[in-house]
């Protein structure tokens, strides 16, 4: 059985020598390469793969990083031109660490380890926030935390996670504000190209200005009318 893999390093040499190590091993195919970790996180979240060939230094999110926001059960070989992190990849259960210049003989061993564990996952794409009635559950690193509709404030999108901000906590989670605004209940309301906000915790709106406690949050022409319109239906 062939097992499919990702490659992700921002470095084209190294690219380069790893999919000439995997056409060279009979039981690897190479599936995609990403030249960064978010790129990767987002090819993931309709992809899987069995073996994941990841490189440490890269620029947005680190390869340890990326480690811990995927499923624990993802089988992972670090690839890196330092020896430094060599014990947290371990610490993250990273099936092996190849230092550059990669071998092919030392990479045929780190591969051979998957295939002899009989590590052949199909990892499904796990949503990072998911319906239900009353809460939510959101995937933040490699917990998934329980929050109640009830206490969001307000979420900001920042490219493409959002933080998720309650009384008590800002999490942060991998998801896009558009896909996220399609599953959430009635009281919430796309006010911002990066806002949405709990229309139960508005505390007061001056101009195109919302605000929630002490946030002041913008109110975008593009959303003005239809959020007004919404707040005039309960006008006293």
């Amino acid at each position: 059985m062939s097992l499919t893999c990702l490659i992700v390093d921002d470095e084209p040499l190294a690219v380069q020598l790893l999919e000439g190590h995997i056409r060279l091993t009979p039981f690897l195919t190479h599936a995609h390469t990403c030249y960064h970790a978010l790129e990767a996180l987002k090819w993931l979240e309709t992809n899987t793969v069995d073996l994941i060939f990841l490189d440490i230094n890269m620029p947005y999110l680190s390869g340890v990083q990326l480690k811990a926001l995927l499923p624990t059960q993802q089988p992972v070989i670090f690839t890196t031109a330092y020896s430094d992190y060599a014990v947290e990849s371990y610490e993250l259960n990273a099936v092996d660490y190849l230092l550059k210049p990669i071998t092919f003989d030392r990479f045929l061993k780190a591969a051979m380890k998957v295939r002899k564990a009989g590590e052949h996952p199909q990892v499904p794409a796990v949503p990072s926030v998911t319906e239900s009635d009353t809460y939510i559950y959101i995937k933040s690193g490699k917990d998934y935390l329980n929050v109640a509709y009830d206490d969001i404030l307000y979420i900001e999108a920042l490219k493409d996670y959002v933080t998720v901000v309650t009384p008590t906590a800002r999490i942060i989670a991998y998801k896009r504000l558009k896909d996220l605004e399609q599953t959430l209940p009635g009281q919430f309301s796309r006010v911002h190209l990066s806002y949405i906000v709990n229309h139960n915790k508005i505390q007061k709106v001056v101009a195109n200005h919302i605000w929630i406690g002490t946030q002041q949050i913008p109110l975008s022409d593009t959303y003005r009318a239809a959020f007004l319109q919404r707040i005039e239906r309960q006008l006293w």
